[in-house]
């Protein structure tokens, strides 16, 4: 508040008093004198409380529109905050990110009289010795001089801390400087997850606060962050300029701040990336090993149309809703390559991206190119982690060799170890292992470098339904921030377990379904309570012509409904569709190609009234060696379905069994109550089981 009197300039706030005309800032005890711009700003935050003060409007008011850094800036604000909130950055002045601060001061205690005057007796320290002496002091405290003094940060959670890179601003020419701010930001990620000593938050996470008014704690709440780096790039008569600044999300204190101005070049950008990366590692006293320092020497490329080629990739990679199919990114992967053969982490990609365009067998061309490719990578790069993610990828897709792969990621991870989509494909192999376990904490790895990504949530969340462990389940969607179909889709799930209600469920589901546009939501509800017109109102419209290499989801749903229906009508037409393809599919299987077609074959024995043909494919499906469990953990509660529709009492009580006792969607709290098991729901071997499911027996 600023008081009444006139003159001298009074403003009284929290136990603080002001004297603004000679800077005098007093808590009682101490006469604290500040330097001259440092008083000036303290007015102006004083008489500008609750809104956004920008640094242009501080430069304009405080500096008198002189040229000013931001570093200048920063140690100004810096020392108000040391001393009046040493344990508390934010208290008073809040930064909010990319617009400026917001100032906030409490009231003066009612008791106080509002024009005390501070007593003769007590200390006094004058500006000439505070400027000279105090303020040094302050930068030590601050961390800007002087590192013996500095406080050790301890990382917000257990581990090494967590760093999080908000996307770089443009200014300048606005599609260069966009395109090579793009580019730096994802350049400095890639080096970041290189370092043992910290941890880095994926792309995906921080891209939600471009442009944002969030403030920094609230982000760094949000992120699991102990440290944001954001910065700007501009270009300009081909010379590249990169700001920089370091923020401490629990303090918001600048922990420290650089310009970078250089000719544009490759080199130059990664030469500054290396720069900002190991100021990082000392702000956050993390020492780095012979190997960080050593990948922060390595120069990716020096060719500029292949660095642009690379990132013009990488845009069509992380675009919404695209995925490693998109022509486009692999052409523009391929051309980088072209122009820098020895470009390591455009061929790491390049390889990754064709053996997985294999993944079913369908192009072996893509196979032989991917070889090809890994040849290079072997050559330019020899023990690097760009050859062994790409061998990894190579290893996983091509020859489903799960247990050679799954070291080769692994050792990767020891050299990349915030990489998360290498800790995504770990994961990915050791489903197909059958080590759910490991599984479900690569999964969650995954979720905490890249916290605000969806899918990952959704990920954690199937995985924990997947081994049946829903107290867990339940307690990830307590905690998790985002609104999602899966987190909602989980939660009622979960509530069902406790309340047993379906038409309680029926209307959750339907809520959720008319937030989120999900392919067939609510077909399982519908099932559930026997509303097969429901059922089928809720499938989506099939797609014309056959989609490789089984029948789709939505077919599969729409059979399984018309099947219960008992519609021999529909069902006719559904099979002459696929009865044809799908034992073309399943002879032509290798030992390489998804047996799901098994599955689908037992399902259209069923259909057509060939039960003892619908149990063989099943146990033949069961019996193969060596087991895919990827395949067999989402599948088995279809052939357990099919199993109860043939009235196969025995097989579909020992698949339900296995089912809970492995990871699966069979759930015991849902699964047995289907209708798909009425035709063995009387039987005593099927009830004996509900019994032991009931009373909590052997039965997860």
């Amino acid at each position: 508040m600023i008081l009444p009197s006139g003159n001298p300039e009074r403003h009284v706030f929290g136990r603080w008093r002001f004297n603004a005309d000679v800077g005098d800032l007093y808590d009682g005890d101490i006469i604290t004198r500040l330097e001259p711009r440092v008083a000036k700003l303290l007015v102006h935050f004083l008489a500008n409380q609750h809104k956004v003060i920008s640094r242009d409007e501080l430069i304009a008011t405080v500096w008198e529109n002189r040229i000013v850094s931001d570093d200048a800036i920063n140690r100004c604000v810096s020392i108000i905050r040391q001393i009046l909130s040493p344990e508390d950055k934010n208290a008073y002045i809040e930064t909010v990110v990319r617009k400026g601060y917001l100032a906030h001061f409490p009231p003066a205690p009612q008791s106080e009289p509002p024009g005390a005057q501070p007593p003769q007796s007590r200390k006094y320290l004058l500006l000439s010795v505070f400027a000279g002496v105090a303020a040094i002091i302050l930068y030590i405290a601050i961390g800007k001089v002087g590192e013996s003094t500095r406080e050790v940060r301890e990382p917000a959670s257990a581990g090494p801390p967590m760093v999080a890179v908000l996307p770089f601003t443009s200014a300048g020419q606005e599609s260069e400087s966009e395109f090579f701010a793009n580019g730096v930001h994802n350049d400095l990620l890639t080096q970041l997850t290189k370092l043992q000593s910290m941890r880095v938050i994926s792309s995906t996470s921080v891209m939600e606060y471009r442009n944002t008014e969030h403030n920094l704690r609230k982000i760094g709440e949000e992120l699991g962050a102990d440290v944001i780096l954001e910065g700007s790039v501009q270009i300009a008569a081909n010379r590249i300029r990169i700001n920089a600044q370091l923020i401490d999300t629990r303090t918001d204190q600048h922990l420290w701040a650089e310009s970078y101005d250089r000719e544009l070049s490759p080199l130059n950008i990664f030469d500054v990336q290396s720069e900002i990366a190991h100021a990082i590692a000392e702000e956050l006293h993390a020492t780095l090993t012979a190997q960080d320092s050593q990948a922060l020497t390595l120069i990716p490329t020096e060719n500029m149309a292949a660095y642009r080629a690379y990132h013009r990739a990488m845009q069509y990679r992380n675009a919404p809703g695209t995925n490693l199919n998109e022509p486009e990114y692999r052409q523009a992967l391929e051309e980088a390559v072209d122009l820098d053969p020895t470009f390591s982490r455009a061929w790491a990609e390049l390889v990754s991206t064709l053996a997985y365009l294999n993944i079913d067998g369908d192009h072996p061309d893509m196979t032989l190119r991917a070889e090809q490719a890994l040849q290079r990578l072997q050559a330019v790069a020899p023990g690097s982690a760009d050859l062994l993610i790409g061998q990894a990828a190579y290893v996983y897709y091509a020859l489903k060799d799960y247990d050679r792969a799954h070291d080769i990621i692994s050792q990767a991870l020891t050299m990349n170890p915030s990489d998360v989509n290498a800790v995504q494909l770990r994961s990915w192999i050791e489903r197909r292992q059958g080590d759910f376990d490991a599984f479900v904490d690569s999964r969650k790895e995954a979720r905490r470098l890249d916290p605000r990504n969806p899918v990952l949530t959704a990920n954690v969340l199937n995985g924990l339904l997947l081994t049946h462990r829903y107290d867990e389940a339940w307690a990830e969607t307590e905690r998790s921030p985002l609104e999602s179909f899966q987190t909602g889709y989980t939660q009622n799930l979960l509530l069902f377990r406790k309340h047993r209600d379906f038409k309680r469920l029926q209307k959750s589901m339907r809520e959720l379904c008319h937030l989120f546009q999900e392919p067939d939501c609510g077909w399982d509800t519908h099932i559930a309570i026997r509303d097969y017109l429901g059922a089928l109102a809720s499938l989506d419209q099939p797609k014309d012509g056959f989609e490789r290499p089984v029948i789709s989801e939505n077919n599969q749903r729409r059979l399984l409904t018309y099947w219960l229906m008992n519609d021999d009508a529909l069902l006719r037409q559904e099979l002459v569709q696929w009865q044809g393809q799908l034992k073309k599919d399943s002879e032509d299987a290798g030992d390489f190609q998804p047996r799901q077609p098994l599955i689908e074959l037992a399902l259209l024995a069923g259909i057509q009234g060939n039960a003892d043909e619908s149990g063989q494919l099943i146990e033949r499906w069961l019996r193969q060696q060596p087991i895919d469990w990827a395949e067999r953990s989402v599948t088995r509660h279809v052939a357990c379905r099919v199993l109860g529709m043939i009235a196969a009492t025995q097989a579909a009580v020992k698949c339900i069994r296995d089912g809970l006792a492995e990871p699966s969607y069979v759930t015991p709290f849902l699964e047995p109550y289907l209708p798909f098991y009425d035709p063995v729901r009387n039987e005593p071997e099927f009830m004996e089981m509900l019994a032991d499911i009931d009373a909590g027996g052997p039965l997860r």
